[in-house]
């Protein structure tokens, strides 16, 4: 077997220069720096009657074969764009014409570069059914495997992509996404037979390593994000010096240094192989079966990546890249555990799912008990309102009446006349009426002013204050400042009749001012000052005594409004003020 360098442009072989070499042959190891074309030739002794199959394991990167000058096979492009027959086996039944008795040669015409090793793969002849396996073994991986891996890489990638734009807080899913994508463009260098759309080999080969640049980048971010790893400053070195290295070489374009090929594609191998070994110490630590698992896969590519990068720097002599292989495995197992992650997560989700549906439910009961529970104690409240109201109404109303009558009782003496007596009784029994009525919402007739709502008061209590010599003056505005409602009409009524019995009663007073004022913004004032003999307000809330006082409040503070009492020796001044009913939220 030898090799002659020759004129690129010469389609016949060199006269001299002819260099024994041994089969596969990089041609950059004898003749740094050449490109161009070379030629080999192989001889051997073929005996006639006997068929025989020739089968290259590969050509880097164009070339032509024939036999004893006559043409076997041609690629299609020897001259820019080249054919890409670097990893396509060829296999040939030598035709018997071409044949001769004794020696014979084969001869290789291959066009390539100094910088992607250039060079023939190995050559074996023999017998086609000898022959016929070998080449379909090596059509097996260097075509099958790698086609294979591409549509594992593609199918995988969609797959995920779709799962992280669905969730994308799962940010392991879409770094897998861009490796399993940017695998399978990095992948096409071993399946394309044409630098299409680049018009040169080395346009495509500057392309091939920018994509390279950002595998590696990605798988690192998908594996840390798959062990919840973060690593802030050395993420965002990685992606600008990623992005950095991108740019120079599309700066570079086709000129592109020998140097410079071999140091970022070194570079990011070495990332990708610290990217896996620092996962494995990680899975170590962390003992999660999912890390484990990935860590076993990552092991596996590992060790293939780890031979390719040898004998891509040549350090061992294979020309078989074992990464094209394992990839399709590793690639499986990646997807094999974010699916095993994925499910796991539905997993728990669906048994969150369920707890909280259980969680609910018993909520639920839990409030349906607590409403029937509220709704019974409204009830009750609304009883006791109700109770609490008619006792309000019984003593402010009812009992001022008998406070009234015992009054007139007891300045008459006994001698009341029968026709007084069924008088007291029927205004005892128009008052208990009244005050039926108005609890039960019996609405009375709206009063158009003032003076026409405190006509009924004025006129009762005025007989009794003129029959005991007490001076009663009456303030009274001469219209509403807003219509009150029949709530507040009450409200003023039983706390006018409260406070002008409670005069009768303990103040031993000589004069009474009744005041209903408009107090602005629509509000009422009604006011009733004495000058009596006071009383002690304290003592009064806290002895049984305090009733009427307690009930005043009660029925002013339900509309919103307040009750300022004050007593001392020169008599006792009480003042309710009510807002306006647009204002009340009672």
């Amino acid at each position: 077997m030898s090799a002659a360098r020759a004129d690129s442009l010469s389609d016949t072989p060199p006269a001299s220069g002819w260099e024994t070499v041994h089969l596969p042959d990089i041609w950059s190891t004898r003749w740094p720096g050449h490109d161009g074309t070379v030629w080999y030739r192989v001889e051997w002794t073929h005996c006639p009657g006997t068929p025989v199959a020739a089968f290259l394991e590969y050509l880097s990167m164009a070339g032509v074969a024939s036999i004893n000058g006559d043409p076997l096979w041609a690629d299609d492009s020897l001259v820019e764009p080249l054919s890409r027959s670097w990893n396509m086996p060829r296999y040939s039944l030598l035709p018997p014409s071409a044949l001769r008795a004794g020696a014979n040669t084969l001869w290789f015409r291959t066009v390539g570069y100094d910088l992607y090793s250039s060079g023939l793969g190995g050559v074996h002849i023999g017998p086609p059914e000898e022959i016929r396996p070998l080449y379909e073994q090596e059509w097996l991986l260097r075509r099958i495997v790698p086609q294979v891996n591409l549509i594992i890489s593609v199918t995988l990638g969609c797959f995920f992509l779709v799962v992280w734009l669905l969730r994308r807080n799962e940010q392991a899913y879409g770094w897998y996404a861009l490796t399993s994508l940017a695998w399978l463009l990095f992948g096409l260098n071993s399946v394309v037979t044409t630098p299409w759309p680049f018009a040169t080999t080395h346009g495509w080969s500057t392309w091939i390593t920018l994509i390279f640049t950002v595998y590696c980048s990605a798988f690192s971010m998908f594996a840390w994000r798959f062990g919840g790893q973060r690593f802030p400053r050395l993420e965002k070195a990685l992606w600008i010096i990623t992005g950095a290295v991108c740019a120079s070489l599309l700066a570079l374009g086709p000129v592109q240094p020998k140097i410079v090929f071999y140091l970022v594609a070194v570079s990011y191998a070495a990332v990708f192989v610290g990217t896996c070994v620092q996962f494995q110490l990680h899975a170590l630590r962390t003992r999660r079966p999912e890390h484990l698992f990935l860590a076993a896969c990552m092991l596996s590519f590992l060790v293939a990546a780890t031979h390719d990068i040898l004998a891509f720097l040549r350090i061992i002599d294979d020309v078989h890249g074992y990464t094209s292989g394992t990839a399709p495995l590793m690639m499986i197992g990646m997807a094999l555990v974010l699916a095993w992650s994925f499910t796991t997560t539905l997993g728990r989700v669906e048994r969150f799912n369920r707890e909280l549906a259980e969680h609910v439910d018993k909520a639920r009961q839990e409030l349906a008990h607590t409403l029937g529970r509220q709704y019974e104690l409204e009830v009750a409240n609304a009883r006791l309102n109700e109770r609490l109201q008619i006792s309000h109404d019984l003593h402010d109303g009812l009992g001022s009446s008998l406070v009234r009558s015992i009054v007139m009782a007891e300045k008459d003496g006994a001698a009341l006349p029968p026709r007084q007596y069924l008088s007291v009784l029927k205004s005892l029994r128009d008052d208990l009426r009244q005050v039926l009525d108005q609890s039960f919402a019996a609405a009375p007739s709206a009063a158009v002013s003032p003076a026409d709502w405190i006509a009924p008061l004025r006129h009762r209590f005025g007989e009794l204050f003129d029959e005991q010599g007490v001076r009663c003056a009456w303030r009274i505005a001469q219209a509403w400042p807003s219509e009150p409602d029949t709530a507040r009409r009450l409200a003023l009524t039983r706390f006018l009749e409260e406070a002008l019995t409670n005069v009768i009663k303990h103040s031993r007073a000589s004069a009474i001012a009744v005041t209903l004022a408009d107090a602005g913004d629509g509000a009422l004032a009604l006011s009733v000052e004495d000058d009596g003999a006071g009383f002690d307000i304290d003592l009064a809330d806290r002895s049984m005594t305090g009733i009427g006082l307690r009930s005043m409040r009660a029925r002013i503070a339900r509309l919103g409004g307040r009750l300022e009492i004050e007593s001392d020796a020169g008599g006792t001044r009480l003042r309710a003020h009510l807002p306006a009913i647009t204002h009340f939220s009672g």
